[in-house]
């Protein structure tokens, strides 16, 4: 008798380590995992119900983002909130956003950007941004730059920008849960005419202003808030960890805002 099992298609580690870097990658953005924590890799295979391999494959990968940390003292530690993070993702998307206006855009792309720069201004124009008009804002915007970015044909340049947006969005963050000043957002849908019209000093003109505006709003919220932001949690342990898993929201796997 054939043994069926051994024609089926098991997740490979890789296919497991994907989704265990996208799990943790929204825990650590969305501030579920916060900034200093020390992580247990028995704490997170628990509360997260990740294999081993896959995990550890998941952490050096966020590792290479500037997500997390390591060291041999002190093991696996969420990014601390500094203000030279905060500098170098500034310097970083500097050098690098300014390539978007190279994107090679299509009809099909010049359709989708439009119609997300038109729903993108309709919500910012609005007096409120309270509820769901926010994140909605920055799903939006998201969703403009990674179609610019995919437009690029760089898949290296494309995987920077993108975890330079995860850190920058993770800044934000924190800063906006554990304040009471939210970050205005960018006019986008300036930046889409100037790009298809290629309109390219006025583009960089809009990305530089995007950037020294977030740039801003992080240095003076970690200024505000600098001496709760240099504390690091205690490492978890698994009875805490049983408690926390319980009480935690659970993390978003969807795509994270843009800023």
């Amino acid at each position: 008798m054939l043994d069926n099992d051994a024609y089926t298609s098991p997740v490979s580690l890789e296919g497991k380590g994907d989704l265990a870097e996208k799990a943790l990658r929204s825990a650590i953005v969305n501030c579920v995992l916060a900034p200093g924590e020390r992580l247990s890799e028995s704490a997170l295979a628990t509360e997260f119900a990740l294999g081993r391999g896959a995990l550890r494959a998941a952490l050096a990968r966020l590792k290479a983002s500037g997500l997390v940390s390591s060291s041999a003292r002190s093991g696996w530690v969420v990014t601390p909130i500094s203000a030279g993070e905060i500098r170098e993702l500034s310097a970083a998307r500097r050098h690098l956003e300014p390539l978007l206006f190279a994107a090679v855009l299509d009809e099909t792309s010049i359709q989708r950007l439009n119609a997300l720069g038109e729903m993108h201004l309709a919500l910012t124009q609005r007096n409120e941004l309270g509820g769901d008009i926010l994140p909605t804002i920055r799903r939006y915007e998201r969703e403009i730059l990674e179609l610019l970015a995919t437009r690029l044909n760089m898949p290296i340049v494309s995987g920077w920008l993108t975890d330079l947006w995860d850190r920058a969005v993770r800044l934000v963050n924190f800063f906006e849960k554990t304040g009471r000043v939210k970050l205005i957002p960018a006019n986008r849908s300036l930046l889409i005419s100037a790009i298809i019209e290629g309109r390219k000093s006025e583009a960089l003109e809009l990305f530089g202003a995007a950037n020294t505006a977030l740039e801003t709003y992080l240095l003076d919220r970690f200024l505000e808030s600098e001496a709760m932001v240099g504390a690091k949690p205690a490492r978890r342990n698994a009875s805490k960890n049983k408690t926390e898993k319980q009480s935690r929201p659970e993390p978003h796997l969807d795509k994270p805002g843009a800023l």
